[in-house]
């Protein structure tokens, strides 16, 4: 996620497509779907040797989401999200069992939405490459009728990978940054944070990086997998930032000024969807609309390794 610093404002806590008919009710659709649902035993995401998987979640229907921290608090890049630690859960979405995070407007001001951290953490030791990926749809919904995420204004749902203590000297990576700006063009990125001090990332927006002008969030019925290879070869690092098997972004310490992805320490996985920001030029409050919700949704997640 963005930082407090990247607007130029005060750093206030270290850390860090209508896919489905227009008229059918949630309720209408979670029937069909639990009347033709089986149950998933692992993820779509199979990689053949040498790749080793290391973690994984598949977020059956029912599960306690044991592997994750859910977040209580406020967000830190705006005034207008709280997190709420019931809101992640799982649900039957497009046949799919899926984690599901979803923005409810509390007032005017205020919505209340979803942050889950993995306690699963991870890096790469030397010559070894490690696979993260998960396939997500973004939606959005008013009342009973989906809408696609590219009509609201003021989402912001990230898909990223932190080591949050001391913030950012451990680094940061974002696969996936979605920015709702309608009636204009929606905006996906990916992006790196880095710095020597806690509470001061060195990059600004150097390393940020818009997904190609092809990319549509509402093709492939919505669903999308995002993905981050980060491996170590001879002691060099390279940070690949790849959407449905196309690479986005590859990052090294000699394309991106002030970084040094060698001192980057062991990164969680984290899903959430932040709504407005601290900066009002980014994201007008007042301009603010997400119908009734904006919604991730989440098939599945895996992390796989391999020597290189």
């Amino acid at each position: 996620m963005k930082r407090l610093s990247l607007f130029s404002l005060t750093l206030t806590c270290v850390l860090g497509f209508a896919s489905c008919s227009d008229n059918v009710t949630p309720a209408a659709e979670n029937q069909l779907l639990n009347a033709t649902a089986n149950t998933k035993g692992s993820t779509n995401k199979v990689a053949d040797a040498p790749w080793v998987k290391q973690f994984e979640d598949t977020f059956d229907v029912g599960s306690s989401l044991s592997q994750w921290t859910k977040e209580q608090r406020a967000d830190y890049n705006s005034w207008y999200c709280d997190y709420y630690s019931s809101v992640p859960t799982t649900q039957w979405r497009d046949g799919k069992q899926c984690l599901e995070i979803k923005t409810t407007k509390l007032s005017t001001y205020k919505y209340q939405s979803g942050f889950i951290t993995s306690n699963y953490q991870y890096k790469p030791e030397n010559n070894t490459e490690y696979m993260l990926s998960a396939n997500i749809k973004l939606i959005a919904m008013d009342g009973g009728t989906y809408k696609s995420f590219k009509s609201t204004y003021g989402a912001w749902p990230a898909f990223w990978s932190v080591q949050g203590n001391a913030w950012p000297t451990k680094g940061e990576i974002d696969i996936m940054e979605g920015y709702s700006f309608a009636p204009n063009a929606s905006r996906f990125t990916s992006n790196i944070f880095y710095g020597t001090s806690v509470g001061a990332n060195l990059l600004g927006n150097s390393a940020e990086r818009n997904y190609p002008a092809n990319f549509d969030i509402d093709g492939n019925n919505g669903w999308h997998l995002y993905e981050s290879f980060w491996k170590m070869k001879d002691n060099v690092v390279t940070v690949t930032i790849k959407v449905d098997n196309v690479t986005v972004s590859t990052y090294t310490n000699s394309n991106v000024s002030n970084l040094n992805l060698n001192n980057f320490g062991t990164h969680a996985v984290i899903f959430n969807v932040n709504v407005g920001s601290k900066d009002s030029n980014f994201i007008d409050p007042n301009k603010i609309n997400l119908f009734t919700t904006v919604m991730m949704w989440v098939d599945d997640v895996t992390v796989y390794k391999r020597p290189i």
